[in-house]
Protein backbone atom coordinates (compact mmCIF):
# COMPACT_ATOMS: atom_id res chain seq x y z
CA UNK A 1 0.00 0.00 0.00
CA UNK A 2 1.50 3.48 -1.18
CA UNK A 3 2.56 6.32 1.88
CA UNK A 4 0.98 9.08 2.38
CA UNK A 5 2.79 11.88 1.06
CA UNK A 6 2.50 15.96 2.11
CA UNK A 7 4.07 18.81 0.38
CA UNK A 8 6.28 21.35 1.73
CA UNK A 9 3.83 24.80 0.51
CA UNK A 10 2.44 25.81 3.89
CA UNK A 11 -1.48 26.40 4.18
CA UNK A 12 -3.70 29.28 4.30
CA UNK A 13 -6.28 29.62 7.05
CA UNK A 14 -8.50 28.44 4.69
CA UNK A 15 -6.95 24.92 4.09
CA UNK A 16 -5.82 25.80 1.09
CA UNK A 17 -1.67 25.18 0.08
CA UNK A 18 0.17 27.81 -1.36
CA UNK A 19 2.71 30.59 -0.70
CA UNK A 20 1.68 32.63 3.03
CA UNK A 21 0.29 36.09 2.42
CA UNK A 22 2.75 39.24 4.04
CA UNK A 23 2.30 39.12 7.86
CA UNK A 24 -0.34 41.66 9.60
CA UNK A 25 3.07 42.99 11.19
CA UNK A 26 4.77 44.21 8.51
CA UNK A 27 2.15 45.91 7.12
CA UNK A 28 1.22 47.48 10.57
CA UNK A 29 5.20 48.63 11.15
CA UNK A 30 5.40 49.62 7.15
CA UNK A 31 2.18 52.05 7.62
CA UNK A 32 2.89 53.11 11.22
CA UNK A 33 6.88 54.14 9.79
CA UNK A 34 5.35 56.13 6.63
CA UNK A 35 3.33 58.28 9.33
CA UNK A 36 5.32 59.02 11.39
CA UNK A 37 8.63 59.98 8.89
CA UNK A 38 5.97 62.30 7.34
CA UNK A 39 4.81 63.98 10.60
CA UNK A 40 8.25 64.48 11.79
CA UNK A 41 8.94 66.35 8.24
CA UNK A 42 5.57 68.20 8.39
CA UNK A 43 6.64 69.13 12.08
CA UNK A 44 9.65 70.35 10.71
CA UNK A 45 8.87 72.54 7.77
CA UNK A 46 5.53 73.50 7.87
CA UNK A 47 4.69 73.35 11.38
CA UNK A 48 7.68 75.47 13.04
CA UNK A 49 7.33 78.20 9.25
CA UNK A 50 3.33 78.61 10.20
CA UNK A 51 3.81 79.17 14.26
CA UNK A 52 7.53 81.28 14.48
CA UNK A 53 5.86 84.01 13.34
CA UNK A 54 4.58 87.33 14.80
CA UNK A 55 0.92 88.08 14.71
CA UNK A 56 -0.13 90.16 11.68
CA UNK A 57 -2.98 91.19 13.95
CA UNK A 58 -0.99 92.22 17.12
CA UNK A 59 -3.07 94.26 19.62
CA UNK A 60 -1.55 94.38 22.90
CA UNK A 61 -0.61 97.01 25.69
CA UNK A 62 2.68 96.90 27.29
CA UNK A 63 2.83 98.87 30.72
CA UNK A 64 6.37 100.29 32.16
CA UNK A 65 6.90 102.42 35.57
CA UNK A 66 9.97 104.55 36.79
CA UNK A 67 10.15 105.39 40.10
CA UNK A 68 11.20 108.96 41.19
CA UNK A 69 11.61 109.95 38.05
CA UNK A 70 12.91 113.82 37.27
CA UNK A 71 11.60 115.78 34.63
CA UNK A 72 11.49 119.18 33.45
CA UNK A 73 8.31 120.89 34.23
CA UNK A 74 7.30 123.36 31.67
CA UNK A 75 4.12 124.44 33.42
CA UNK A 76 6.64 125.94 36.85
CA UNK A 77 10.06 125.78 34.43
CA UNK A 78 11.38 123.84 36.71
CA UNK A 79 12.46 120.14 37.74
CA UNK A 80 10.28 118.15 39.69
CA UNK A 81 10.45 114.10 41.17
CA UNK A 82 7.58 112.00 39.90
CA UNK A 83 6.75 108.14 39.33
CA UNK A 84 5.89 107.81 35.89
CA UNK A 85 3.68 105.30 33.89
CA UNK A 86 4.39 104.54 30.55
CA UNK A 87 1.65 102.44 28.44
CA UNK A 88 3.06 101.24 24.65
CA UNK A 89 -0.04 100.14 22.55
CA UNK A 90 0.96 97.85 19.60
CA UNK A 91 -1.50 97.49 17.24
CA UNK A 92 -1.17 95.34 13.76
CA UNK A 93 -1.90 96.89 10.25
CA UNK A 94 -3.54 93.75 8.51
CA UNK A 95 -4.03 95.24 5.32
CA UNK A 96 -0.56 97.15 5.28
CA UNK A 97 1.13 93.99 6.12
CA UNK A 98 -1.10 91.72 3.79
CA UNK A 99 0.79 94.50 0.97
CA UNK A 100 4.00 94.28 2.41
CA UNK A 101 6.66 92.82 0.43
CA UNK A 102 8.10 89.28 1.30
CA UNK A 103 7.88 88.77 5.34
CA UNK A 104 7.07 91.80 6.30
CA UNK A 105 4.30 92.79 8.49
CA UNK A 106 3.57 96.11 9.86
CA UNK A 107 2.93 97.24 13.32
CA UNK A 108 1.96 100.70 14.99
CA UNK A 109 3.10 101.57 18.13
CA UNK A 110 1.43 104.85 20.56
CA UNK A 111 4.16 105.48 23.73
CA UNK A 112 2.29 107.59 26.58
CA UNK A 113 3.99 108.69 29.59
CA UNK A 114 2.46 109.76 32.51
CA UNK A 115 3.48 111.31 35.67
CA UNK A 116 1.60 110.41 38.92
CA UNK A 117 -0.22 113.93 38.76
CA UNK A 118 -2.52 112.39 35.95
CA UNK A 119 -0.37 114.75 33.42
CA UNK A 120 0.83 113.20 29.98
CA UNK A 121 4.08 114.32 29.73
CA UNK A 122 4.86 113.16 26.51
CA UNK A 123 3.44 111.03 23.72
CA UNK A 124 4.81 109.48 20.03
CA UNK A 125 3.76 107.22 17.56
CA UNK A 126 5.52 104.97 15.10
CA UNK A 127 4.84 103.02 11.92
CA UNK A 128 7.01 100.32 11.33
CA UNK A 129 7.46 97.41 8.85
CA UNK A 130 10.04 94.16 9.89
CA UNK A 131 10.54 91.15 8.82
CA UNK A 132 7.33 88.49 10.96
CA UNK A 133 10.42 85.94 11.69
CA UNK A 134 13.92 87.87 11.93
CA UNK A 135 12.48 90.89 13.33
CA UNK A 136 14.83 93.17 10.96
CA UNK A 137 13.14 96.02 9.90
CA UNK A 138 12.10 96.83 6.86
CA UNK A 139 11.98 99.88 5.06
CA UNK A 140 8.60 100.22 3.07
CA UNK A 141 5.03 100.40 4.16
CA UNK A 142 5.26 104.67 4.80
CA UNK A 143 7.49 103.98 7.97
CA UNK A 144 7.28 107.32 10.13
CA UNK A 145 8.19 108.85 13.24
CA UNK A 146 5.99 110.98 15.19
CA UNK A 147 7.22 113.07 18.22
CA UNK A 148 5.18 116.42 18.08
CA UNK A 149 1.52 115.43 17.49
CA UNK A 150 0.24 115.86 13.81
CA UNK A 151 3.84 115.82 12.41
CA UNK A 152 5.34 112.81 10.83
CA UNK A 153 8.72 111.95 9.91
CA UNK A 154 9.60 109.43 7.47
CA UNK A 155 12.00 107.30 8.75
CA UNK A 156 14.63 104.56 7.37
CA UNK A 157 15.18 102.07 9.89
CA UNK A 158 17.66 99.08 10.26
CA UNK A 159 18.04 96.48 13.13
CA UNK A 160 15.77 94.89 15.23
CA UNK A 161 12.26 96.44 16.11
CA UNK A 162 9.90 95.51 18.61
CA UNK A 163 11.31 91.82 19.66
CA UNK A 164 14.43 89.43 19.12
CA UNK A 165 14.22 87.06 16.63
CA UNK A 166 12.71 83.62 16.63
CA UNK A 167 15.23 81.05 18.04
CA UNK A 168 17.67 84.23 19.41
CA UNK A 169 21.07 83.17 19.47
CA UNK A 170 23.92 84.31 21.93
CA UNK A 171 25.59 86.67 19.81
CA UNK A 172 25.29 90.41 19.26
CA UNK A 173 22.32 92.16 17.43
CA UNK A 174 21.45 95.85 16.13
CA UNK A 175 18.54 97.10 17.82
CA UNK A 176 17.05 99.80 16.63
CA UNK A 177 16.75 103.74 18.98
CA UNK A 178 14.13 105.82 17.91
CA UNK A 179 15.91 108.93 19.69
CA UNK A 180 19.41 108.42 18.46
CA UNK A 181 18.15 107.60 14.67
CA UNK A 182 20.24 104.76 14.23
CA UNK A 183 20.88 101.11 15.33
CA UNK A 184 22.89 100.41 18.27
CA UNK A 185 25.01 96.92 19.11
CA UNK A 186 23.39 94.86 21.80
CA UNK A 187 25.47 91.89 22.78
CA UNK A 188 24.58 89.03 24.89
CA UNK A 189 25.62 89.11 28.48
CA UNK A 190 24.47 85.89 30.08
CA UNK A 191 21.43 84.29 31.41
CA UNK A 192 18.92 85.60 34.25
CA UNK A 193 15.66 84.18 35.77
CA UNK A 194 12.85 86.44 35.48
CA UNK A 195 9.26 84.89 36.96
CA UNK A 196 10.49 81.26 37.52
CA UNK A 197 11.79 81.26 33.36
CA UNK A 198 14.83 81.77 32.02
CA UNK A 199 16.17 84.45 30.10
CA UNK A 200 18.84 85.70 27.81
CA UNK A 201 20.08 88.74 28.97
CA UNK A 202 21.44 91.59 26.21
CA UNK A 203 22.54 95.21 26.82
CA UNK A 204 22.98 98.28 24.84
CA UNK A 205 24.67 101.42 25.75
CA UNK A 206 24.52 105.12 24.24
CA UNK A 207 26.89 107.26 25.88
CA UNK A 208 26.07 111.17 25.62
CA UNK A 209 25.47 112.01 22.18
CA UNK A 210 23.87 115.25 20.64
CA UNK A 211 21.12 114.69 18.83
CA UNK A 212 19.84 117.67 17.73
CA UNK A 213 19.45 121.61 18.58
CA UNK A 214 16.12 123.52 20.01
CA UNK A 215 15.20 127.19 20.69
CA UNK A 216 14.30 127.25 24.30
CA UNK A 217 14.50 130.92 26.44
CA UNK A 218 17.94 132.24 27.55
CA UNK A 219 16.64 132.57 31.30
CA UNK A 220 16.60 128.71 31.68
CA UNK A 221 20.15 128.81 31.18
CA UNK A 222 21.56 131.51 33.34
CA UNK A 223 20.85 134.05 30.41
CA UNK A 224 19.58 137.81 31.33
CA UNK A 225 16.93 138.82 28.90
CA UNK A 226 13.49 137.37 27.34
CA UNK A 227 15.30 135.82 23.87
CA UNK A 228 15.70 132.69 23.37
CA UNK A 229 18.89 130.79 22.77
CA UNK A 230 20.00 127.51 20.49
CA UNK A 231 20.60 124.81 22.75
CA UNK A 232 21.74 121.58 21.99
CA UNK A 233 20.36 118.65 22.81
CA UNK A 234 21.87 115.45 24.59
CA UNK A 235 20.65 111.87 25.35
CA UNK A 236 21.96 108.49 26.91
CA UNK A 237 20.48 105.51 27.60
CA UNK A 238 21.72 102.05 28.81
CA UNK A 239 19.06 99.11 27.85
CA UNK A 240 18.55 95.62 29.33
CA UNK A 241 16.98 93.47 27.63
CA UNK A 242 15.59 89.94 29.01
CA UNK A 243 14.28 87.90 25.94
CA UNK A 244 12.56 84.96 25.92
CA UNK A 245 14.51 82.63 23.79
CA UNK A 246 12.94 81.07 21.10
CA UNK A 247 10.00 83.12 20.44
CA UNK A 248 12.36 86.06 20.80
CA UNK A 249 10.09 87.95 22.83
CA UNK A 250 11.03 90.46 25.77
CA UNK A 251 9.93 90.07 28.98
CA UNK A 252 11.25 92.61 31.00
CA UNK A 253 13.52 95.81 29.75
CA UNK A 254 14.66 98.17 31.70
CA UNK A 255 15.94 101.12 30.52
CA UNK A 256 17.99 103.92 32.31
CA UNK A 257 17.73 107.25 30.14
CA UNK A 258 18.86 110.98 30.36
CA UNK A 259 18.06 113.64 28.23
CA UNK A 260 19.11 117.02 28.55
CA UNK A 261 19.91 120.69 27.36
CA UNK A 262 22.93 122.42 27.17
CA UNK A 263 24.06 125.96 26.38
CA UNK A 264 27.30 128.36 27.17
CA UNK A 265 28.00 125.37 29.47
CA UNK A 266 24.61 125.12 31.30
CA UNK A 267 22.75 121.99 31.94
CA UNK A 268 18.69 121.80 31.56
CA UNK A 269 17.80 117.97 32.54
CA UNK A 270 14.21 116.88 31.07
CA UNK A 271 14.46 113.57 31.89
CA UNK A 272 16.34 111.20 34.28
CA UNK A 273 14.45 108.28 34.64
CA UNK A 274 14.78 104.15 35.16
CA UNK A 275 12.16 102.96 33.59
CA UNK A 276 10.99 98.62 33.45
CA UNK A 277 8.30 96.63 32.69
CA UNK A 278 5.55 95.93 35.96
CA UNK A 279 5.53 93.08 37.66
CA UNK A 280 1.98 92.48 36.34
CA UNK A 281 3.20 93.23 33.19
CA UNK A 282 5.88 90.18 33.02
CA UNK A 283 3.38 88.07 34.42
CA UNK A 284 1.22 88.74 31.80
CA UNK A 285 3.94 88.56 28.66
CA UNK A 286 4.41 84.92 30.42
CA UNK A 287 0.54 83.88 30.16
CA UNK A 288 0.05 85.47 26.65
CA UNK A 289 3.21 83.22 25.58
CA UNK A 290 1.80 80.10 27.43
CA UNK A 291 3.23 76.82 26.11
CA UNK A 292 4.31 78.12 22.36
CA UNK A 293 7.78 78.49 23.66
CA UNK A 294 7.82 74.81 24.43
CA UNK A 295 6.17 73.51 21.72
CA UNK A 296 8.33 75.46 19.59
CA UNK A 297 11.58 74.33 20.98
CA UNK A 298 10.63 70.96 20.63
CA UNK A 299 9.31 71.18 16.83
CA UNK A 300 12.95 72.76 16.40
CA UNK A 301 14.71 70.93 17.81
CA UNK A 302 16.13 67.12 17.03
CA UNK A 303 12.51 65.40 18.26
CA UNK A 304 11.11 65.94 14.29
CA UNK A 305 14.26 64.49 13.39
CA UNK A 306 13.87 61.42 15.55
CA UNK A 307 10.54 60.97 14.87
CA UNK A 308 10.93 60.40 10.79
CA UNK A 309 14.34 58.47 11.70
CA UNK A 310 12.04 56.45 14.04
CA UNK A 311 9.70 55.87 10.97
CA UNK A 312 12.62 54.95 8.78
CA UNK A 313 13.34 52.64 10.56
CA UNK A 314 9.85 51.13 10.99
CA UNK A 315 9.56 51.33 7.41
CA UNK A 316 12.26 49.21 6.95
CA UNK A 317 11.21 46.62 9.35
CA UNK A 318 7.88 46.71 7.56
CA UNK A 319 9.37 45.77 4.63
CA UNK A 320 11.46 42.86 6.11
CA UNK A 321 8.38 41.25 8.27
CA UNK A 322 6.52 41.54 4.55
CA UNK A 323 8.52 39.37 3.00
CA UNK A 324 6.96 36.38 1.27
CA UNK A 325 8.15 33.15 1.76
CA UNK A 326 9.70 31.11 -0.78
Amino acid sequence: MAANTMTDAPLHTDGHSGPAPKPVLGAVLAGLGALLFVVGLLVHFYVVPQLAVVPIDQNSITTLEAKDATLFDTATLAPITTDLTVKARTVGDVEGSEDAPGDAYVWISTTTITSSDGVVRSQSAKRAAFDKVTAEAVNCCDNFMETEQGVREKVTRSGLMFKFPFYTEKQSYQVWDDTLGKPVKTSYKGTADVDGHSTYVFENEVPATAVGTQDLPGSLFGQEGTANVTADKYYQNHNTYNVEPVTGAIVNQVTETKSWFSYAGNDLVTTDATIAYTKDEIKETYDVLGSRPQLLGLAHGMVPWLVSILGLGLMAAGAYFGRRRA
